[in-house]
Formats: structure tokens, C-alpha cells, sequence
């Protein structure tokens, strides 16, 4: 008895481990029995590894953008079809992957077709957390869910209503970051060091691609701010390579850092600004204004302007009413400047009414996150 877990992103590596610690709650058997393509949360989790069953890491995924997608495609069609063998060889009890679709899916549709899983569960489950946005875009990827997966785990109740509406087997209950984020307090070493500055948390994203196009006008943010008496802090990602992490530490000399976990960063700041991503619903479980920037190759991002249809980027701006004016400011491409980015944190920070109305609307998106226990919710779905 085996399961099968595989994640790509930083934040996919911290809902696999907090499924990965349900299920051996539940499933103690499962122990050293859990494999698969994990980021080092997840490996945590797992906590020992049995000899027999193979391990990847996430870092073979870690790519973004049309121009550095291309050029790695021999080598993820040969790790694709190293797993897809593994798989059958060793027929775990369920294969859950999370996040990363465009590696993801190809992997399950090709286990199905070599006769992996199926309605009866015999053969083995397959599992699709935090699902692809088929909503915002690629809707044709609806056909993939529900053909290819036994049962999707999506992270916001609009997606599964999505979901459920065109056919696909998907349950809901609470983003898992309710959870995860509750009683998050900034550490007593950060408070002494920020004392009663107004801090403003940086946040310039988790991979090479995010640091490549945004840390420089992010630290264009910086300077001015901390010319106006503000306290800027560089958040710099704990699930960052060390390679990485030690070349954004040397591009950041002269500017205050955090090594800890974002969220405490966030927590002890007054707004936030920084990379579209995760990191915008936990500010907003937070209760922390943020500015969301992105920026990108020239290439990817034209031909993602030409097949997105979405009006914003950002999931609170989804959350937090109908359509009209976002919660959250969004600067994209030429309009992340540095001067625009401190403009609309000062538009929260120093102007009551604005302050006021955004907190409201902060509320109103926190409630349609659910209550309760996400990771126990999707440990009872896959091995109930």
C-alpha cells in the first residue's frame, strides 16, 4: 500500500503537506508508504521515506512563462513518462496531484489510459487538488477533469460551483488557508525590530521568474518609502532554492529583510505589496491591504493577454463583490512603477475612508473562505 503525491509550486508544496499530516492522522499505515514529486514541506511532513519508492523534487517544475516552459519540454515529457511507469509498477491506493496542471494533467490522462483508476477504485484513485483556473481560463480543460480524475479538490467555493455545474465529481468545503492562517502572529524577534515604524511588507515572489521581473521595481518602491519615514521589509521566501535565496539576499544588501514565513512578514505590517499569487489571499486573511503587481516576458505576456478573458488577476478581487472597483489595486506590466505601487499603498494607509471601506470588503471576501478543517475535509475524500 502506497500513495502517490506530487506538487510544483511553493504554495502547492504547503497544501500537500498539510493533506500529507492528515492522512498519516488517519492513516498511520501510510507512513514512509507516501512518495512522489515533493518541495521540502511536504518531504517534512512525510517526515521518513522508504528505500523502495521513488522521489522528485518540485524544483523540476519550478518554471513560468511561455519562453522557459519551451526549451524544458523534452525534459518534462521524459520525467512525465518516468512517473507514469513508476506508477503502475507500484499501483499506489490513490494518485493526488496538486497545482501545476500543464505537467499534471498529461501525467493522469496518460495513467488513465494505460489503465490507472476508475469509478471503482480498484485500480487506484486520481485526485486533482487545488484545481486548474478552467473559470478564468483553458476551459476546455473541464473535458480533462472530468474524464481523467476520480474526485477534484478545489480551493474556493466559486470554482466549485464551477465544477460542479459541467459534470466534474468536485467537493468543497474551506480553503485551507483559513486554517493554516489562524492566530498567525508575527514573531517577538520581528516586533522588536520593527518597534512602532509603519512597516510595509515586500513581497517579491517564490521563483526565479517572479524575482527576475519584479524585484527591481519593488525596491524602486522601497527606496521612496523609506525616504517618507515608512519601514520597508523584503520578504524572502523560505521555500526559495538556496542558490536563490542567497542571490536575492546580495541584490538586497542595504534593505531590511525577513527570512521567516511571508504571512508573519504581512502580520506585522501595516499593507502589503507585491507578486500576484497565493500570497494575496493570505494578506486578506490577514486583514492586510495589498498592491499586486505583475510583470513578465514581452512574449508570454501577450499571448496570455490573448487567451485570458478575466477582469482582474487577483482571487480577493473575485471574493470581494461583483465586478467594479477591485479590493485590491492591480499594476500590470507598465504600470508597476515604483511611484504607482507607493501611490495605492498611501491611498489605504493615510486616507481613513478608503481604509474603512477596503477593511469592510476584506470581511465580505473572508467569509466565502469557509470555516473548518480543509486538510482533514480532503484526507476523509481520498481514503475515506
Amino acid at each position: 500500500m502506497s500513495l502517490f503525491v506530487s506538487c510544483g509550486e511553493v504554495s502547492g508544496d504547503l497544501y500537500a503537506a498539510e493533506l500529507v499530516r492528515a492522512l498519516l492522522r488517519r492513516r498511520p499505515a501510510l507512513r514512509s508508504r507516501i512518495w512522489g514529486m515533493m518541495g521540502p514541506r511536504t518531504e517534512e511532513a512525510c517526515g521518513e521515506f522508504a528505500p523502495d519508492l521513488p522521489r522528485w523534487s518540485y524544483e523540476e517544475l519550478k518554471l513560468m512563462g511561455i519562453t522557459e516552459v519551451l526549451p524544458a519540454i523534452p525534459r518534462l515529457l521524459r520525467l512525465r513518462r518516468t512517473m507514469v511507469r513508476a506508477i503502475l509498477e507500484r499501483s499506489p491506493e490513490a494518485v493526488v496531484v496538486v497545482d501545476s496542471p500543464d505537467f499534471h494533467l498529461g501525467l493522469v490522462s496518460r495513467l488513465r489510459r494505460a489503465g490507472y483508476g476508475g469509478p471503482d477504485g480498484k485500480r487506484g484513485k486520481t485526485v486533482c487538488l487545488a484545481t486548474p483556473t478552467v473559470w478564468a481560463w483553458r476551459s476546455g480543460r473541464v473535458r480533462a477533469l472530468r474524464r481523467d480524475f476520480d474526485l477534484c479538490l478545489p480551493l474556493f467555493s466559486f470554482e466549485h460551483r464551477y465544477l460542479a455545474e459541467r459534470g466534474v465529481n468536485s467537493r468543497w468545503a474551506v480553503h485551507p488557508l483559513v486554517e493554516g492562517l489562524k492566530g498567525c502572529r508575527a514573531p517577538e524577534a520581528l516586533r522588536r525590530r520593527t518597534g512602532d515604524a509603519r512597516v510595509i511588507a515586500l513581497m517579491p515572489g517564490s521563483r526565479r521568474y517572479d524575482i527576475r521581473y519584479h524585484l527591481e521595481r519593488l525596491m524602486g518602491a522601497a527606496r521612496i518609502l523609506r525616504d517618507d519615514g515608512r519601514l520597508p521589509i523584503f520578504s524572502i521566501a523560505p521555500g526559495l532554492s538556496p542558490p536563490l535565496a542567497a542571490e536575492l539576499r546580495e541584490r538586497l544588501e542595504g534593505f531590511e529583510t525577513w527570512d521567516g514565513e511571508g504571512r508573519e512578514l504581512m502580520e506585522a505590517a501595516e499593507a502589503v505589496a507585491g507578486v500576484s499569487g497565493t500570497v494575496a489571499v493570505e494578506a486578506m486573511l490577514l486583514r492586510r491591504y495589498m498592491v499586486v503587481i505583475y510583470n513578465g516576458n514581452a512574449v508570454s505576456w501577450a499571448i496570455a493577454r490573448a487567451l485570458v478573458r478575466i477582469p482582474y488577476i487577483s482571487i480577493p478581487n473575485y471574493l470581494a463583490g461583483p465586478p467594479g472597483e477591485p479590493l485590491y489595486p492591480e499594476l500590470l506590466r507598465g504600470d508597476a512603477r515604483p511611484e504607482r505601487i507607493v501611490q495605492e499603498l498611501y491611498r489605504y494607509t493615510d486616507d481613513p475612508a478608503v481604509r474603512s471601506e477596503a477593511d469592510r470588503r476584506m470581511e465580505e471576501a473572508r467569509a466565502a473562505m469557509g470555516s473548518g478543517d480543509a486538510a482533514g475535509f480532503w484526507a476523509e475524500a481520498i481514503l475515506p
